[in-house]
């Protein structure tokens, strides 16, 4: 009869205990919802008493038999931040908690025509992301994710990605680089006969040069069939944009006579051909350009304004672009 009394006694004091916090209690009304961070180690009660002092919840009568059911729950919380929205009830939040969903998510972008070096910044300024590469190089990052034959310039694919806290840089590199791979395939199963790649790294190579160089998307595959129509004639690329990722982080905003005679394995004005690597991260407009050019007769092109370019089949009608051009101060 002892151990039978001190039991009730121990379940009506719990009851009567909860009860009175659930008096104090409705949730606090936010436009926004609620951002909660659910950390390692809580206990279900040190979880009710916080949200209580953040504002998060305010207990009554409502949700009084849900949160007296709460001790006697064997199922842990899952550790996670978490979006609680506008009007959530006790019941609501518990079940987020419960199973883990609902969960808060940040956001990092990757723009087309970055360079993996930009991708790596944007990383390291993350918000809460897990740093495991920070200080491993490039060829040590590759190997990370599992692909210690490639080098990284171009393979990831440029797209907003979603992390929550206690996500790592790995994984959000992991999901760009499979996006980026499955991207190239689809384009290059579908690609145009008789190009003269001999493999989809060098249609990636073409497509992030079309990236850097053109910034309408119609002008994406007239670009292209430049680089055809050049590649063909054994003409070199002679692309700007090449030459300024050759110089990395001397490059100060122009171009030199000095920088286009500087032996670099980017230098498209010395060289024949396609530079080692791509130079930036191309979207899948540069992507299907690549594989997809235009089939017309032009091997030059110069700046217009406002992004658009003028298309020359000879060298002296693109020197007359090039004069065109200066006399309107482009």
């Amino acid at each position: 009869m002892h151990n039978t009394f001190r039991y009730a006694f121990g379940f009506i004091f719990t009851v009567m205990l909860l009860a009175i916090i659930l008096l104090f209690t409705t949730v606090v009304k936010n436009p926004e919802g609620y951002v909660y961070y659910l950390r390692p180690g809580m206990s279900k009660f040190e979880v009710i008493s916080e949200l209580h002092k953040l504002g998060i919840l305010r207990l009554d009568q409502e949700v009084a038999l849900g949160i007296i059911a709460l001790p006697g729950k064997k199922t842990a919380l899952k550790t996670g931040e978490y979006h609680f929205k506008k009007g959530a009830t006790l019941r609501s939040v518990w079940y987020q908690m419960k199973t883990g969903t609902g969960l808060y998510y940040r956001h990092l972008t990757i723009i087309p025509g970055w360079t993996f070096k930009q991708v790596r910044t944007a990383l390291l300024k993350a918000s809460v992301l897990r740093q495991l590469t920070a200080s491993l190089d490039d060829k040590q990052l590759m190997d990370k994710l599992g692909h210690a034959d490639l080098l990284p310039e171009g393979q990831f694919f440029p797209d907003t990605y979603n992390y929550t806290r206690g996500d790592t840089d790995v994984t959000v590199l992991k999901v760009a680089f499979d996006r980026m791979q499955k991207k190239l395939q689809q384009v290059w199963n579908n690609r145009s006969a008789g190009l003269p790649y001999k493999n989809a790294y060098e249609a990636l190579i073409v497509a992030s040069i079309i990236e850097r160089e053109a910034y309408l998307d119609m002008e994406r595959p007239v670009i292209a069939g430049v680089f055809m129509n050049r590649l063909a004639s054994n003409m070199p690329l002679q692309v700007d944009a090449t030459v300024i990722y050759g110089l990395g982080d001397r490059y100060t905003g122009k171009i030199y006579k000095e920088n286009l005679l500087e032996d670099t394995p980017f230098n498209t004005y010395l060289h024949r051909g396609l530079p080692p690597t791509p130079i930036s991260m191309p979207g899948f407009a540069s992507l299907e350009a690549a594989t997809h050019p235009e089939r017309n007769p032009f091997y030059y092109y110069v700046t217009k304004g406002k992004g658009a370019h003028e298309f020359s089949a000879t060298l002296n009608a693109h020197h007359a672009a090039v004069e065109a051009q200066k006399k309107q101060g482009i």
